[in-house]
């Protein structure tokens, strides 16, 4: 065994140039194969290995993952140092502008992932009777309304808040207040989860390591990326959300040339693996649409990152609607070539829950297995991570209107230009996911209780700002800020209605919770919550936000 990983690490080293993120990426991964080798052959536990050399292991492994942070930080920027120490905030305490419309992209994408849509794919197949693409369009032309109402709303607050923000300013400040609170269940939890499956699979492919282990590796890693920085976090980003979109790619070939050798369905233009009038059913359909509109979740976190944007009122719209257009057409078209390689799976599948793999297995074996499963673990991490750095923007801007505690909560890193109180509470937070793994899953509805509530709210804002207090009332206004939000609205209360009622129950039930703190903090409701001001949020006061000077005022 040995003697063929050896040659195998000094082979992925020879032909990757030195200095970029890949070599040193291939330098983790040759080391990683060295230690794995060394442990499966000394077989012992990790308990047993010597101190000295897990100590001189760790020391190697920082150098590697500090020469790693600095290959993607580029050369232009200096490395590492130029992206954090080196380069301070034009105000102290304030985020830096530093994310192209890529980057926001490949944030958005990185929270919702794009292999999303095969874990989705025994279930919504089997349901819909083999239209999965159908249901996907549909949901995605639901999303774009609420997509929309998003663009809409940055380009008139271009902050931090994000739905929290937009409603606090255009309805209330106590239904912000409620919105922002909501949407904490959301964003507080998808890290939980992500960090937890990708503990439990991790585990099944390297036992030595216990589901905690991981959990912790991955959270430690998370949290790093996200302290230093946006920039550092939006180039990792675009490299792995390239690899999950070089894998859909790639698999998308195997079954064209699946396909053309006669298996499968037999020819790539098939109008039944949309539409299939004579199995249609529509309760099934609507049931795996209000499931799929999970995997979009994420086109609405851009809008945390305005206040780190370039042309935030410009970009950040657009990379909400490229996100959720974009992911939506692709996740379809995979669905369609997806349902081309197996048409009978939808009644075939063994085990539904598993049966990316079981499809997997019929095109390419236990190797394309094992790819797709490494791929996938590295968008779990990536969603958790941008989960944390969305949900710790939300706590910065409510810390910074002091609607908690501003000490800890409004407070930005003057080294990095990040939340790094918020970052780490959330990191410590999802940690909590190793003490009660058998309840989290029944809990993850919880995730679509505070999301969708967010959306609905958001919509309601879009006709707040624009149609009531702006009196935008012509005949294209109409369109876009009423009608399109009215839809919006009633196509989220729909999802709403099919939420579990125990995720319902558990989410009022926290909403109650937030309702006493806001009316402790606000001595009886008798202050009202001020924002800090709109100049100070506003792209053309400055290039970044200045210090809070929000009150509780009396």
């Amino acid at each position: 065994m040995s003697a063929r990983l050896i040659p195998a690490s000094s082979a992925i080293l020879s032909w990757v140039a030195p200095s970029t993120p890949y070599f040193v990426i291939a330098r983790l991964a040759a080391a990683t194969i060295c230690g794995l080798r060394s442990s499966l052959r000394s077989r012992r536990p990790m308990g047993c290995l010597r101190p000295d050399l897990l100590i001189a292991s760790a020391r190697s492994y920082i150098v590697s993952v500090v020469k790693l942070f600095e290959a993607i930080a580029g050369p232009e920027d200096g490395g590492l140092m130029s992206a954090t120490a080196q380069e301070s905030p034009a105000v102290e305490g304030s985020f830096r502008r530093v994310l192209k419309l890529r980057h926001l992209v490949a944030f958005g994408l990185a929270y919702l992932a794009p292999t999303v849509v095969f874990n989705y794919y025994g279930i919504a197949t089997t349901a819909t009777g083999g239209m999965m693409a159908l249901a996907y369009l549909i949901t995605m032309s639901a999303m774009f309304f609420t997509a929309y109402s998003y663009a809409q709303m940055v380009k008139a607050y271009p902050i931090a808040g994000s739905a929290y923000s937009y409603v606090q300013r255009s309805v209330n400040p106590w239904f912000g207040f409620g919105t922002g609170w909501i949407m904490l269940l959301d964003y507080l939890l998808l890290p939980m989860i992500c960090y937890l499956l990708f503990g439990v699979y991790m585990n099944e492919y390297v036992p030595f390591v216990p589901v905690w282990g991981w959990v912790v590796i991955a959270a430690a890693f998370g949290a790093t990326i996200n302290i230093l920085g946006a920039r550092i976090s939006g180039r990792l980003n675009v490299i792995v959300v390239s690899a999950q979109i070089l894998f859909c790619v790639f698999l998308v070939g195997l079954i064209v040339t699946f396909v053309v050798n006669r298996d499968g369905a037999g020819g790539l233009l098939v109008p039944q693996a949309i539409l299939d009038v004579a199995r249609v059913d529509g309760g099934g359909l609507l049931w795996a649409a209000s499931i799929l509109a999970v995997s979009f979740l994420g086109f609405d976190a851009v809008s945390t990152l305005a206040e780190e944007a370039e042309e935030p009122r410009k970009n950040v719209p657009r990379a909400v609607l490229i996100v959720c257009l974009g992911a939506g057409a692709a996740f379809a078209l995979i669905s369609y070539f997806l349902q081309l390689a197996w048409p009978t799976a939808y009644r075939d599948l063994a085990d539904p829950d598993v049966g990316v793999f079981e499809l997997l297995q019929r095109l390419g074996g236990d190797a394309l297995g094992l790819t797709f499963f490494v791929t996938d673990q590295s968008a779990t991490i990536l969603a958790a991570m941008a989960a944390i750095a969305a949900v710790s923007r939300l706590l910065y801007t409510m810390g910074r209107d002091r609607i908690l505690p501003q000490r800890f909560f409004g407070r930005l890193s003057p080294r990095f230009g990040t939340p790094v109180n918020n970052i780490l509470l959330t990191s410590a937070i999802a940690l909590t996911a190793i003490f009660y793994a058998d309840n989290l899953f029944g809990a993850a509805s919880l995730t679509s209780f505070g999301a969708v509530t967010g959306f609905i709210m958001v919509n309601v804002a879009v006709i707040g700002h624009y149609f009531i207090r702006e009196r935008r009332r012509s005949g294209g206004d109409v369109l876009r800020f009423l009608v399109m939000p009215l839809a919006g609205i009633a196509i989220n209360v729909v999802l709403w209605i099919g939420i579990d009622t125990h995720a319902k129950l558990l989410g009022l039930a926290w909403l109650g919770v937030g309702v006493i703190y806001l009316g402790v903090i606000s001595r009886g409701f008798r202050s009202y919550p001020r924002p800090i001001r709109e100049e100070d949020a506003s792209e053309d006061a400055a290039d970044h936000v200045s210090s809070p000077n929000s009150t509780l005022t009396p």
